[in-house]
């Protein structure tokens, strides 16, 4: 039996107070004293003036900030998101003001007051950017010490369900939640039996949890509200695991059609129109850029492959892309060619592939050519890398979530790349690193992935391709695919 719950507790509404205040703090101070200097060098400002002014222009940012959710609770949240909030009020605040100076500030003196702005909002930033990380990092490292606990009564009957929230506990101790046991009319493994639904009510009084949360598989509403309204009774706060959480890893989005919420578990970043257009004018100016700069290579490439083999210089394949619709994907060919040419696999021996050739894929100077996929459309930069329409058809049926890579452009590299996940490595492990790069795209995600590319591609040795190759003819037998006498091997593909 478990024992009952002395663990220092949380205090939110205290210490969300203490942070607004705080926040407030800080603002007022670093945009007051730099009107005060400007007193003093410049002798425009009138200092009570100035405070009605800085006075005003916090309580604004203040407000934004509680609207743009800066004071959500900072247990579960990333330090990345509270910084891009805070990026953006302070964004916000400065093109309003920069507005008003404009049209309201007499031109001898709009200079002054813009570069009072941009500074004080950069400071203004680095301020609450760096006390916000404290925070974080002091909070968690006092959870890890079993301080500022919230306390979980779990009430389920689900197995399945009772294992995926406690891994989820269990593998980020800097929550600070602690499952104290369950309630539930079946046996779960794993948890302390507090009692069944029919002691709920006993079990509140006694154990007094912070939050109860209730994951099923399927109960009836009646039942449900039967739970919810003993938890009312005891002022206890109630989450719900949703059924379908196996279907979504990440944040969703709730919609709602007149009173009924709906939960869109195909919410991404990526359908922001805005993040869109971003992401794809970072293809269009990244992929013109680096033809450029990659044009003498891709010239010395294009020649060797026609000096050292007959046959055309790029090879051509068909590869499925977003919304399942197929395009012709380009590479500089690096084997020999025959009259009967097929898509299939090569190896490290294959007496077709040539020496110039084994020398580009090794430097990856074969993948060149695509960045005319990107700028063209059928690619972006940084994204899922695409496959054969064979594979697409073989993965869909035994990998699940495996089709929501096509949901948008697949890319030249990706976060699987980066982290090492091609040839021989698990297909599953590259799919989760594909919906989490969908599931959390950022712009400066995309810059990461892109800069740490390079290295990953020198690095690269030609026994990756014949680990890939030997992978790949395994999957295809298995599939029960066999090559035909006469069937060539082209290429591809190294990053299936």
């Amino acid at each position: 039996m478990p024992m009952k719950t002395n663990t220092p507790k949380s205090r939110p509404n205290l210490f969300v107070v203490a942070d607004k205040l705080l926040d407030f703090f800080l603002n007022f101070l670093i945009v007051y004293i730099y009107y005060l200097f400007a007193k003093i060098v410049y002798n425009q400002i009138d200092p009570v003036k100035a405070l009605l002014i800085v006075s005003i222009l916090c309580v604004f940012a203040s407000l934004l900030y509680n609207y743009h959710g800066v004071y959500e609770t900072m247990r579960t949240k990333t330090p990345l998101y509270f910084i891009s909030r805070i990026f953006l009020v302070n964004s916000e605040v400065v093109v309003i003001t920069l507005a008003g100076i404009l049209l309201l500030i007499p031109e001898e003196s709009a200079n002054y007051f813009t570069t009072w702005l941009f500074m004080s909002a950069f400071f203004s930033t680095l301020v609450l950017v760096t006390k916000k990380i404290f925070m974080i990092t002091v909070l968690h490292t006092l959870r890890l010490k079993q301080r500022n606990i919230k306390h979980i009564l779990l009430v389920t009957d689900s197995q399945e369900m009772a294992d995926a929230y406690m891994e989820e506990i269990l593998n980020n101790p800097q929550f600070g939640y602690s499952v104290i046991g369950y309630v539930g009319n079946l046996n779960v493994i794993g948890l302390p039996h507090l009692g069944t639904t029919g002691n709920l009510d006993r079990i509140l009084k006694e154990y007094r949890p912070d939050e109860v949360v209730m994951a099923f598989d399927t109960v009836r509403k009646k039942v449900i509200t039967k739970y919810i309204n003993i938890c009312n009774n005891n002022c206890a706060k109630i989450l719900f695991v949703p059924s379908i959480c196996g279907y979504f890893k990440s944040p969703r989005q709730v919609n709602v059609v007149g009173n009924m919420p709906l939960i869109d578990i195909r919410s991404t970043p990526l359908d922001n129109a805005g993040n869109q257009l971003s992401k794809r004018i970072l293809d269009i100016v990244g992929s013109l850029a680096l033809i450029i700069l990659t044009s003498p290579l891709m010239l010395f490439t294009a020649i060797g492959v026609k000096l050292t083999s007959p046959g055309p210089i790029l090879f051509k394949q068909i590869r499925v892309g977003k919304n399942n619709k197929e395009f012709t994907m380009y590479k500089f060919r690096s084997m020999r060619v025959n009259d009967q040419q097929q898509t299939g696999w090569s190896t490290d021996e294959d007496p077709r592939k040539t020496r110039f050739g084994a020398f580009i894929r090794r430097f990856a100077l074969d993948e060149l050519p695509q960045f005319f996929n990107v700028l063209k459309g059928d690619m972006s930069l940084v994204g899922p890398r695409p496959e054969v329409p064979f594979y697409v058809e073989k993965f869909k049926k035994e990998i699940p979530l495996y089709m929501l890579k096509h949901t948008l452009r697949p890319g030249m590299t990706g976060l699987a790349q980066i982290k090492g996940l091609r040839g021989d490595t698990s297909i599953q492990a590259r799919i989760n690193e594909d919906i989490n790069y969908i599931e959390n795209w950022t712009f400066l995600g995309d810059i990461r992935i892109l800069l740490l590319t390079p290295l990953h591609a020198i690095n690269r040795h030609e026994k990756y391709a014949k680990r890939d190759k030997l992978e790949e003819q395994k999957s295809a037998t298995r599939a029960g695919w066999k090559p035909s006498e006469n069937t060539v091997f082209e290429e591809e593909e190294e990053d299936a």
